[in-house]
């Protein structure tokens, strides 16, 4: 095991912390208000969390300006309920997967858990913060729906069950019907759970096409005695996968959380629970991986990261210390090196994050359900992430009288124009 040290980085400034509000929305109508800034302004980009309500999911959006900050617009119904995980359905991240919301182009996907369904939404190119369903909300053909993921050559869509009923199941997108479901594209992972599951062990975090779209990823978290895997499938011209999955189970890691495409190589960063991460090498479109794993100090919930386009660096979220570690991996021989840590507000609990490349300068979005805010950070160079100021939350949902609830909020994913 190749163990990475850090000198911390100066503690971040203090976040602005929020209530949520608890007013009672309207699942049926939602009509938007012109006057907002986030749907006048329109810009390069916009960025879109869900609330997961168990009495009606809603899609939050807001534009991003040309400088990535954050202008509230709107909050859509998605067409389905919210749900949460046991054991505690009074503690955050109650989907405990990454994914819940996927943009990819000018197409975004969302999963309501506590229907079994998932929704697909066309982004207006003009003006981001402006979302519109497409046909209706589909069976996952499971339960508990906790991620999806969009093939960029053909924009099929597969979502990942996490409930009694779990695997995947792969859709084609029609611009009237919506989500299409593709034949024999229904798979199993196996696994005995129950909807909702009754804790996270064993239940699955992330599904993600590989970037040709020739194999589809999804990764299982372990618990104590049952080492968790990455399950991978061969996906054919017709979207259809293959009968059975490939299992790739990481050297001493116990809960594969989310997975990140290695730029330049054909591997996969799949952070790991209370470890750090995992690297996948599969060579070269194989569906078996060598394994590496590498611990992360102070570890105690990693299971989040994303890629910078600007810097090259990997960025991985840490729930429980709050900590935002930076990591480089070589593309040639998938070397990983620390390159800083920056902690953030205690308690904040940071879960899902986006990082969005804004005229050519990344910005990373830290969905913190602790702090009630989208922590936002500059990511000005490599070991140089700079502290913005935060989007709050809770204001934002309280000024359209709409539910926002620290312990369902969920997923964060954006769309950007480059």
């Amino acid at each position: 095991m190749h163990c990475i040290n850090f000198a911390l980085a100066l503690s971040a400034a203090a976040l602005v912390s929020a209530a949520p509000t608890n007013v009672k929305q309207n699942p049926i109508c939602n009509t938007p208000d012109k006057n907002r800034p986030g749907l006048t302004a329109g810009g390069p980009g916009g960025i879109y969390w869900m609330s997961n309500e168990p009495n009606g999911n809603f899609v939050f959006s807001a534009n991003l300006d040309a400088n990535g900050d954050m202008l509230f617009g709107d909050a859509v119904y998605a067409g389905g309920n919210g749900a949460h995980m046991g054991p505690d359905t009074s503690q955050p991240n109650p989907l405990q997967s990454q994914g819940s919301v996927k943009v990819v182009n000018d197409k975004l996907v969302v999963v309501n858990a506590g229907s079994d369904t998932a929704s697909i939404f066309q982004i207006d190119f003009q003006n981001p913060a402006f979302i519109r369903m497409i046909g209706q909300p589909i069976s996952t053909q499971g339960n508990f729906p906790v991620s999806s993921t969009i093939d960029t050559n053909t924009g099929n869509v597969c979502v990942l069950n996490a409930g009694q009923v779990n695997g995947v199941s792969c859709y084609s997108v029609d611009l009237r019907k919506g989500l299409v479901p593709i034949q024999n594209s229904v798979r199993s992972l196996n696994l005995n759970l129950k909807t909702p599951p009754e804790n996270p062990d064993n239940t699955p975090s992330q599904i993600l096409f590989s970037d040709d779209g020739k194999r589809l990823f999804a990764s299982v978290k372990g618990s104590q005695g049952n080492t968790g895997f990455v399950a991978v499938w061969t996906v054919n011209a017709d979207g259809s996968l293959s009968p059975d999955f490939t299992k790739n189970t990481p050297n001493g890691g116990a809960n594969p959380a989310s997975l990140t495409i290695v730029r330049g190589a054909d591997a996969l960063m799949n952070t790991d629970i209370g470890k750090g991460l995992n690297i996948l090498d599969f060579g070269n479109g194989s569906t078996q991986a060598k394994t590496q794993d590498i611990q992360i100090g102070g570890s105690i919930h990693t299971a989040w990261g994303e890629f910078s386009d600007a810097t090259k660096n990997y960025y991985i979220t840490d729930s429980n210390t709050a900590l935002y570690t930076e990591i480089s991996i070589d593309p040639n021989n998938l070397q990983v090196k620390g390159v800083r840590q920056y902690p953030q507000k205690n308690g904040s609990f940071p879960i899902d994050q986006e990082v969005a490349l804004i005229n050519g300068k990344d910005t990373a979005y830290l969905l913190s359900p602790g702090s009630m805010t989208v922590q936002i950070l500059s990511l000005v160079a490599p070991g140089n992430a700079q502290q913005r100021n935060d989007f709050d939350l809770a204001k934002a949902a309280s000024g359209i009288g709409a539910t926002l609830n620290p312990n369902n909020i969920q997923g964060i994913n954006a769309f950007f124009t480059g």
